[in-house]
């Protein structure tokens, strides 16, 4: 099964109203499981290199299919290298990306850059509940 456009708009929606929420603006990518952007979008007055680096942090997640801020990701050799000659964008190691796994297979990733770490994270979870019907990636 692939990412439709349609849920991933609404996992981006549910991201930016945790924002709205925590007073922060963010930008939110979804991608598929090859890396390939499905939906993106950036709140206004958030920063904008928060657009790149949450495509970074939904391809890192992706390419590995665990958290975008796992120590073992930002730890490989191959993830320092990937960062500096990536595919196109930096792959980011720092929380914020989440996969999207259903039926055990990684289908894609988003990512949520802007704010702290931990809201980042808050949002990105935000996102994966509305994404997946039981709320567990």
């Amino acid at each position: 099964m692939s990412i439709r456009l349609a849920e991933a708009n609404r996992a981006i929606q549910a991201a930016l109203a945790k924002a709205h929420n925590l007073a922060v603006n963010i930008s939110v990518t979804v991608c598929d499981a090859d890396g390939r952007l499905v939906a993106f979008q950036r709140m206004d007055g958030a920063l904008a290199e928060a657009g790149r680096a949450s495509i970074g942090k939904a391809l890192a997640s992706a390419r590995w299919g665990r958290p975008s801020g796992d120590e073992s990701i930002e730890g490989s050799e191959y993830f320092r290298a990937a960062t500096v000659i990536g595919e196109g964008a930096p792959l980011i190691g720092r929380p914020g990306g989440l996969p999207i796994i259903r039926a055990g297979q990684v289908e894609g990733a988003l990512g949520v850059a802007g704010a702290t770490d931990e809201q980042d994270v808050e949002c990105a979870l935000a996102a994966i509940d509305a994404f997946t019907p039981s709320g567990t990636p």
